[in-house]
């Protein structure tokens, strides 16, 4: 696999935990507020439940803070959340994807030579450099 390749998987991966932590986070703040009518028309209404843009808890936090802490500090870390969950996914991920690598060929997978690619090189030739001893 080339190092360059870009992995959309994993990106889209990763930003859809971000986007759906974030949007729960949404939904618990409207939820524990009572769907007020002061957090503004919702997005859509599904099974007669308001659903909010999946940053809207930002807007309210900015401007309802002060009314309920509690219940943004929760919603924040529930935001937050997402976060280190999209990290350890990521770095799962990434783990993963190594592991099916069978000939590792990138940069930084230096590894000691097979006999038959030393012999292949011509490192085994009576005449030259002595540049160690193999066996």
């Amino acid at each position: 696999m080339s190092a360059t390749k870009i992995l959309w998987g994993q990106i889209l991966t990763v930003f859809l935990i971000v986007l759906f932590a974030t949007w729960g986070a949404t939904q618990y703040v409207a939820w524990s507020l009572g769907f007020q009518a002061q957090l503004g028309t919702p997005w859509f209404v599904l099974g007669g439940m308001p659903i909010y843009y999946p940053p809207a808890i930002f807007w309210w936090w900015y401007f309802f803070d002060a009314y309920a802490p509690a219940i943004f500090a929760k919603g924040g870390m529930i935001a937050a959340s997402g976060g280190f969950i999209a990290i350890a996914v990521a770095i799962g991920m990434s783990v993963w994807r190594a592991r099916e690598q069978k000939n590792i060929e990138t940069y930084g997978s230096a590894r000691w030579a097979k006999p038959q690619e030393v012999k292949a090189a011509g490192l085994l030739n009576p005449d030259g450099v002595v540049l160690g001893k193999l066996g």
